[in-house]
C-alpha cells in the first residue's frame, strides 16, 4: 500500500494536483485530481484495494483505523523533493464505504513573494497595531497570501511573529507557531492569553470561527498588535456584517480595522491563476460605519474586476460568472 500511495502522490505532484479525491461507486473507486478548479479524472481501484489503501491512510494521519462511521481528519508529512502536509479528511457515506480526500500543502513558504498586484498591502506590514481581515471561499488564497505578509514582516521589518492555528499549515523558520489542541487543553483562549505576555509585534489567527475568537482578535489588535486573520465571506461587507453578528460592536470595527479583503484564485485564458481582491481602505471602513453601513462610492467590488478582466480578454464570460 505504501508504494500505490507513493505514486498517486508523485502523479497528483507532478500534474500539480491540489486534492486528491477518492469517490466510491457501486462497483469502484473513482480517483480524481483537482487541478485548479477542474477535477480530472485519473484512474479507478477496486474496492478491497481501496479498503487497504484508506486504512493504511488513516493510520498514517493518525485516525481511527477501526471507525468507519464517523468523519475524521488527520495530517501526514510526506517527503519529496521537498517537504508536503497532506490533510487526510474521511466521511462515511450510504454504499457502507468511507469516502477520502487528501489536501496537499506544500511548505514553500521559506521565501518572501512580492508582486505588483500585492505590494500595496504589504505596506500594512509597517503598522504598529491594527486588524487585517482576509475573506473568500476556500481555496481562494487566503492563507497563502498571510504567510506571504508575515515572511515579508520577518525577513525585512525584524518583527516578531507568532500565529495561532487549526492547524498549522506551513512551518516557516523564525515564526512562533502554535496549533490548537482541544484534548490536550490548548485551545484559542489560553493561547491568546499566553501570546499576548510574549511580545509579539504580529499575530497570525487562523480563522475567526465564532464570537469568542473574534472578542480575541480584535481586542488583541485594540492593544498595541497588528493582527491578520482570516473569515468566510462572500464578499467585504459581508465580512463585516458577520463580525457585528458575532457581537463586535461597530465603534471596536472603526477604531481596530485597517484593511478587509475579499479574493478570489481566477484561471486565466493562458491556465494561469491570478489572484484578485476587492479592499476596504480604512478610510472606506470608516465611511461605511458612519454612513448607516453604506459602502462607498469609491468602493470597486470583485464585479467591476472581473468585468475589467473579460474586457481585456484575460478571462471568459463564463469564467467571470462562475466567481461572482
Amino acid at each position: 500500500m505504501k508504494l500505490l500511495f507513493n505514486n498517486l502522490l508523485n502523479k497528483a505532484l507532478e500534474n500539480n494536483a491540489t486534492d486528491i479525491h477518492f469517490i466510491p461507486t457501486e462497483e469502484s473507486i473513482l480517483i480524481k485530481f483537482r487541478i485548479q478548479d477542474t477535477l480530472t479524472p485519473f484512474e479507478t481501484l477496486q474496492r478491497h484495494t481501496y479498503s487497504k489503501l484508506l486504512t493504511y491512510m488513516k493510520y498514517q494521519a493518525g485516525l481511527d483505523v477501526s471507525k468507519h462511521n464517523s468523519a475524521q481528519s488527520g495530517r501526514y508529512i510526506f517527503k519529496l523533493k521537498q517537504i508536503y502536509f497532506l490533510r487526510i479528511s474521511t466521511l462515511p457515506l450510504s454504499l457502507g464505504i468511507e469516502s477520502c480526500v487528501i489536501r496537499i500543502i506544500p511548505q514553500y513558504f521559506q521565501t518572501r513573494k512580492v508582486t505588483n498586484n500585492t505590494k500595496d498591502l504589504f505596506k500594512l506590514m509597517h503598522k504598529k497595531q491594527g486588524l487585517i481581515l482576509f475573506s473568500g471561499p476556500t481555496g481562494s488564497g487566503k492563507s497563502t497570501l498571510m504567510y506571504q505578509m508575515v515572511i515579508y514582516a520577518k525577513e525585512c521589518l525584524d518583527l516578531n511573529i507568532i500565529t495561532v492555528e487549526d492547524p498549522v499549515e506551513q512551518l516557516v523558520s523564525g515564526i512562533t507557531q502554535v496549533t490548537i489542541n482541544e484534548k490536550a487543553g490548548i485551545t484559542y483562549a489560553n493561547s491568546f492569553k499566553a501570546i499576548l505576555r510574549c511580545d509579539p509585534d504580529i499575530i497570525l489567527i487562523g480563522e475567526i470561527r465564532d464570537a469568542v475568537i473574534a472578542k480575541y482578535v480584535v481586542q488583541a489588535s485594540l492593544s498595541g498588535h497588528l493582527v491578520l486573520t482570516t473569515i468566510h465571506a462572500n464578499n467585504c461587507k459581508g465580512a463585516l456584517l458577520r463580525l457585528i453578528e458575532m457581537g463586535v460592536t461597530n465603534q471596536e470595527l472603526n477604531q481596530s480595522l485597517l484593511s478587509v479583503l475579499n479574493q478570489r484564485l481566477i484561471t486565466t485564458y493562458q491556465k494561469d491563476r491570478k489572484l484578485i481582491y476587492e479592499q476596504l481602505t480604512r478610510k472606506q471602513i470608516n465611511y461605511f460605519f458612519e454612513n448607516n453601513l453604506m459602502m462607498p462610492e469609491s468602493f470597486h467590488n470583485l464585479s467591476y474586476k472581473l468585468n475589467q478582466m473579460t474586457k481585456e480578454g484575460i478571462i471568459c464570460e463564463e469564467t467571470m460568472d462562475k466567481y461572482l
